[in-house]
């Protein structure tokens, strides 16, 4: 007799938790209908029969919806967990002079000191001991305040953000309420669009003046109010409602309703930054914004972080999920200023580099993180700086954008003045970041350079993320 191959089938993982779920269900479905005839036999027999077809039906439909959902909750809903245990998440911690490792941070001491904790254990680091750890979150609402530093706020639309006199007013899911000086906003977005790429692509449009053929200077010395069916108006801004804009324009005042905004640009000219108030560290948080710190305090699940333009700590109960710091113990190379650049387009498409961003202008992603600093190239091209003083080592990490969708693939190189001294294998899009450090004691002129490798110079938007010099 030929035995039956189905039944000697493997039933797949699948099928056999939802075949387990569905026999629970029946389970329980047949113990309530058991006990429900148990407890009310002597009504039951004078029912009906419809009826009670029609309440088991009930019954049975009830507990199977209860259950699904049941279900539903177990594998998707996020754990419930206390704030103990949120601040022991741990995320890569990238010292200057050790190896990378997994760390939660535990406190940040007033006098800068940072406090990590790990599976080796407990490692106090300071600033300039400190390259980065985590990494910045991509936004979680569509409304963004920009500041003149670089900083972003995520804010609510409802209430929408006011104007007090010479300050802005919003309100933060992280942060509260937050009241900042007009010159240290550069623009706001109020619907920013879902894509990160033409997200990113306008807040770089409202935090740099526009570069745009014909009268650039009044462009620049003006308030700029982009709406959501593409056009622009230029003027000033007289004053931020809940409900609309009022707003001086080349033809006249105006009130334009905020549902019909997409951005504020807010003018150039009037933007605040001074010298003594340059930030010492960026600190990311889980909303996806990013502040400029001037000086840091963490302890207890509460942070304290001073910025430029307020004159009293901002405090919050929030674990940052970011930290970068900004000094003297590294120079990145977006922080200086090239010597030369040459790119030889494969067929006829030329690029530029990019500074803290990737070839194409918006920020720079890669193995599914974000960077805050780092330089964009498209193969094949070569960009040059020009020492002023000796370094130890250059570092970086190595990668394809993630905005190519895993194509692309190129070779990374350095060279001092005509010598190579480094050449990477065959990077492609999809590979996760690859992390470098080479020796560059004698290097006075330190160029990167970005080559092909398969298939000519089809998307190859290389990443040097990171991309600095160690003294």
């Amino acid at each position: 007799m030929t035995p039956d191959v189905d039944s000697q089938r493997e039933t797949p993982p699948g099928k056999r938790v939802a075949s387990k779920l569905h026999l629970a269900t029946l389970r329980l479905t047949l113990e309530v209908g058991q006990n429900a005839r148990r407890e009310q036999a002597p009504i039951v027999a004078r029912r009906d029969p419809r009826q009670t077809c029609t309440r088991r039906f009930t019954v049975t439909s009830f507990r199977l919806s209860l259950c699904g959902f049941l279900c539903i909750a177990f594998f998707l809903l996020p754990p419930i967990v206390s704030a103990d245990d949120f601040t022991s998440v741990a995320r890569t911690l990238v010292p200057l002079n050790e190896a990378r490792r997994e760390a939660a941070l535990v406190a940040i001491a007033a006098d800068g000191e940072i406090h990590f904790r790990s599976g080796e254990g407990d490692r106090r680091l300071r600033p300039n001991e400190l390259v980065s750890w985590g990494a910045p979150a991509e936004p979680r609402s569509d409304a963004q305040l920009l500041l003149t530093d670089g900083g972003t706020i995520n804010i609510r639309k409802n209430p929408a953000p006011t104007t007090d006199q010479e300050r802005i007013v919003v309100l933060s899911d992280t942060f509260g309420e937050l009241k900042l000086p007009l010159t240290r906003v550069a623009g706001v977005m109020l619907h920013a669009p879902i894509d990160p790429q033409r997200r990113d692509a306008l807040a770089a449009r409202l935090r740099g003046p526009r570069q745009d053929a014909g009268d650039t200077t009044l462009r620049r010395n003006t308030d700029r109010l982009l709406l959501e069916n593409g056009d622009e108006l230029t003027g000033r801004m007289i004053a931020l409602t809940e409900t609309a804009v009022e707003f001086e324009a080349e033809i006249g005042p105006l009130t334009v309703e905020m549902e019909r905004i997409a951005a504020l640009a807010l003018n150039p000219s009037l933007r605040s930054t001074t010298a003594d108030e340059k930030p010492r560290c960026l600190i990311g948080f889980a909303d996806g914004s990013v502040l400029a710190a001037k000086e840091l305090k963490f302890n207890d699940g509460r942070l304290e972080a001073s910025l430029a333009g307020m004159t009293a700590p901002l405090a919050v109960d929030a674990e940052p999920v970011f930290l970068q710091p900004l000094g003297d113990h590294v120079q990145y190379l977006s922080d200086l200023t090239p010597a030369g650049y040459r790119h030889l387009p494969y067929l006829s498409v030329s690029y530029g580099y990019q500074l803290d961003a990737n070839v194409d202008g918006t920020r720079l992603r890669a193995g599914g993180r974000l960077s805050a600093k780092g330089v964009g190239m498209h193969s094949a091209a070569r960009l040059t700086w020009q020492l002023e003083k000796p370094y130890r080592r250059f570092q970086a990490d190595l990668a394809i954008d993630d905005q190519t969708g895993g194509r692309g693939s190129v070779v990374f190189r350095v060279f001092s003045g005509a010598r190579e001294i480094y050449k990477s294998p065959v990077i492609r899009g999809g590979d996760a970041p690859t992390a470098i450090s080479i020796d560059v004691r004698e290097v006075r002129q330190l160029s990167l350079v970005v080559d092909y490798a398969d298939r000519g110079g089809m998307l190859d938007h290389a990443d040097w993320l990171n991309a600095r010099l160690v003294p």
